[in-house]
């Protein structure tokens, strides 16, 4: 009986183990850094493009600048 017992929980030892990695969130994360003078470069283009006022334009500005 010790040896039965001894099975079944081998057995579930290693379903578990295999089973853990099934499922659940994979999670990837990339993060970009921009350079400063890159972001003031993106900001201007957009302003001359005029997809942005230049209030938006020298408020973004200020805030990078701040960074």
């Amino acid at each position: 009986m010790k040896k039965f017992y001894s099975l079944i929980f081998i057995l579930m030892l290693a379903s578990g183990l295999a089973l853990g990695g099934c499922g659940g969130a994979d999670v990837n994360t990339k993060t970009t850094t921009v350079s400063e003078g890159q972001q003031l470069i993106d900001l201007q283009k957009a302003y001359k493009s005029g997809a942005i006022t230049k209030e938006q334009y020298e408020e973004q500005k200020a805030k990078i600048l701040d960074n």
